[in-house]
C-alpha cells in the first residue's frame, strides 16, 4: 500500500532531483509533485510504495534544516468532500 507524506517550507530554488536525493534512503519512490506557488515557501508530496518507507522518511527528516529553513513533514491528507 502506498503512502505520501507533505513536504513544507522547502526553499523557493529547489530542484525535484534534490528532494529525491533526501528521501530516495527511505524506501522506493513513487512519484515526487514539487510545487512552487507565486509566494514562499515550495511544497512538496513524495510517494512511496510502502508506508513504512513514508513513516521512516517523516519520523528522520521532520523538523530537519533543508538549507537554511527548518522543513516541516507530514503524512498527506486526502481531501474528501
Amino acid at each position: 500500500m502506498s503512502a505520501k507524506i507533505y513536504i513544507g517550507n522547502l526553499p523557493m530554488d529547489v530542484r525535484e532531483h534534490e528532494i529525491e536525493d533526501m528521501y530516495k534512503k527511505f524506501g522506493h519512490i513513487v512519484r515526487i509533485d514539487l510545487k512552487t506557488p507565486n509566494r514562499p515557501p515550495a511544497y512538496a508530496f513524495v510517494e512511496y510504495e510502502d508506508e513504512r518507507d513514508a513513516e521512516d522518511a517523516l519520523r528522520e527528516t521532520n523538523g530537519t534544516k533543508f538549507g537554511r529553513d527548518t522543513i516541516r513533514v507530514e503524512f498527506s491528507r486526502a481531501r474528501r468532500r
